[in-house]
């Protein structure tokens, strides 16, 4: 009888936990309940984004398109969806309401579609024959009448997903678009000849493609270089080679940016775009070329940067294959071609960028500067070292002993002071100023930047390394709401099992070396049949003695018996990575249910014994 109440206790326990998870399950399923235990916080909102959803005041919505009822999309596909559709809800439910996210799956022929294909979203055949179906795969955003959209999402922008969202709810819920301000000693606005007959011949310049990228996205405004002010319509400012800037006109961009605009100033050591834009009618007056160095450190001095007069960074890493004349080629480390490895990789500015041509980039020095944030967003190898414009020039250039990761490119911010403290105006910024300097005015120039193409009578202009999206990411994130500032790249949401990598490693490496001797061993075998070979005279040509016919045999025997031992090695080296994946298998399917069951068998054992 002790025994049957005990066990009717016991189910009604049961019962009782079971309908205690029911109704808890029924309380919190409408809630969003999420902990984010990845390493890097992969699932967690930046606050950038947090602070701008946050202060939303008008609606906006996303209108996420994806073709999920599509039976062949991949798993890889379906996993990176869910993944998206999980970050949408996380704005949605940061955004106090003012922001809905709407879920379409634009079906062949449907409304969806209609509609996907007006946002300028285009669907992509799932194989190359077009079986599979299209792929919808964008997200847009609107808001009244303004409108933006991600035409199409590609695995590999995940690190920069949230940045790419962030920057188009700040885009529709502003009022008005930004306004840019240019300043610059060169025509990058295209020039018209003061010469009546060049103008017959169709002389002048055109305007920069850089200048146009930007003109497409924002209000362009021109500024002289001469200007005492600058308008406080303006947000950002971009200051490109100011050579022989007055005081007063560093003036008024000092004040520019202490009551809060944005400054990206590209600056040289040595431009060549500025010595190749001399007009030959002016040279031949006697009139002087435009200066080939610029810098602001009268204004950046102020806040912990200067650029060193006359030096240039090197690299020999980054070095550039130039032509040296009379059909030689040799490299030069200061006209510098920077991959992945020289540019920062967390900053989401510079993340996605690969490449990027930096001809003859200047050094700056950076000191420290109470309240001032300065993060490198280009640079050298740490092996990078400086070297003078002289001996550049000459082709000549010395490696010094003493090397060092020089900056190329740097994002300064937080509470800057004013260059001109003398003056009246202000003296400190009256919130967090945001400032970007870059060492080299040329990469900005069309004949490093783009390459152009003739298509049908039409010259068309195609990027030709990172150079624009670099200029334009920076305009970009000026431009934006604060919010893009404090945003970072997030890092990969691929977790490789590192310690298999290492394991397959030791693997390798065990059969590396009868690898390397057996390959060795075959070259020179082979190498002394064709020897043999080649050695017959004339008179052998159909014919060889047996002598010969004998190395030669032996030769080929040789080489069969060393190809197959090559075989076994790699077969070892196979089988020992798949028993390396077996044992892992079998870690996984039986270690944990072991694990389990001896815990349940020891916490027994442990509840009888105390009874």
């Amino acid at each position: 009888m002790m025994n049957q109440m005990k066990k009717m206790t016991g189910l009604a326990g049961v019962l009782l936990l079971l309908g205690i998870l029911i109704a808890l399950n029924a309380v919190l399923r409408p809630m969003r309940l999420r902990a984010d235990v990845t390493e890097d916080q992969l699932y967690t909102l930046s606050a950038g984004t947090k602070q701008l959803l946050g202060a939303l005041d008008r609606d906006v919505t996303l209108k996420f398109y994806f073709s999920k009822s599509n039976d062949r999309l991949p798993v890889t596909t379906k996993n990176f969806a869910a993944r998206v559709r999980d970050l949408l809800k996380e704005y949605e439910s940061r955004s106090g309401g003012y922001l809905v996210v709407e879920e379409y799956d634009p079906k062949p022929d449907s409304d969806e579609e209609e509609w996907a294909q007006r946002y300028g979203l285009q669907g992509q055949a799932l194989d190359m024959f077009g079986m599979g179906g299209q792929l919808y795969f964008g997200i847009v955003a609107v808001s009244g009448n303004r409108e933006a959209a991600i035409p199409m999402l590609a695995q590999s922008a995940e690190p920069r997903l949230e940045y790419l969202l962030t920057r188009m709810v700040s885009e529709v819920a502003a009022e008005k678009s930004a306004k840019v301000g240019i300043m610059s000693a060169l025509p990058v606005n295209g020039s018209v000849p003061s010469n009546p007959y060049m103008m017959q011949q169709g002389g002048g310049s055109s305007k920069w493609a850089v200048v146009s990228e930007i003109e497409r996205q924002y209000d362009l405004e021109q500024i002289d270089m001469t200007a005492t002010n600058i308008p406080t319509d303006v947000d950002a400012l971009i200051v490109i080679h100011p050579a022989e800037i007055s005081d007063d006109t560093l003036f008024a961009i000092d004040q520019f940016v202490l009551r809060g605009g944005r400054l990206l100033a590209f600056t040289d050591a040595l431009c060549i775009t500025a010595q190749e834009s001399a007009d030959p009618q002016m040279m031949q007056m006697g009139m002087s070329p435009p200066q080939s160095a610029s810098d602001l450190n009268q204004l950046t001095a102020a806040w912990g940067v200067e650029m060193v007069p006359g030096q240039l960074a090197a690299d020999e890493s980054a070095a550039s294959l130039l032509s040296a004349g009379n059909g030689r080629a040799q490299r030069n480390a200061t006209w510098l071609s920077l991959r992945e490895a020289q540019i920062n990789r967390e900053d989401i500015a510079t993340g996605s960028l690969n490449e990027m041509m930096m001809p003859f980039a200047g050094v700056f020095e950076v000191a420290a500067t109470n309240g001032v944030e300065v993060a490198e967003l280009i640079h050298t190898a740490d092996d990078g070292y400086t070297a003078s414009t002289m001996a550049a020039r000459m082709g000549k250039i010395d490696i010094p002993s003493e090397k060092r990761r020089v900056p190329l490119a740097l994002r300064l911010t937080g509470s800057l002071s004013s260059a001109f403290p003398d003056r009246d105006g202000l003296k400190q910024s009256e919130k967090p100023g945001i400032v970007i300097l870059v060492s080299d005015v040329d990469l900005l120039a069309d004949r490093i930047a783009t390459d152009s193409i003739n298509f049908m009578g039409q010259t068309l202009v195609q990027p030709r390394n990172d150079n624009l999206s670099f200029a334009v990411n920076m305009v970009e994130q000026l431009c934006g709401s604060e919010a893009l500032i404090g945003l970072r790249s997030r890092n990969s949401y691929d977790r490789p099992f590192d310690r298999v990598i290492e394991l397959e490693k030791q693997a390798a490496f065990k059969w590396q070396a009868e690898e390397q001797r057996l390959n060795a061993q075959l070259q020179a075998t082979q190498a002394k049949l064709s020897q043999l070979q080649q050695s017959r005279d004339d008179g052998q040509q159909l014919f060889l003695s047996p002598e010969q016919e004998a190395e030669v045999k032996k030769f080929r025997e040789e080489v069969f018996q060393t190809q197959q031992s090559l075989k076994e090695v790699r077969k070892s080296l196979r089988r020992d990575i798949e028993m390396l994946g077996v044992r892992l298998k079998a870690l996984n399917i039986l270690g944990v249910p072991m694990l389990v069951a001896i815990f349940g068998i020891g916490r027994g054992w442990w509840m009888r014994k105390t009874r």
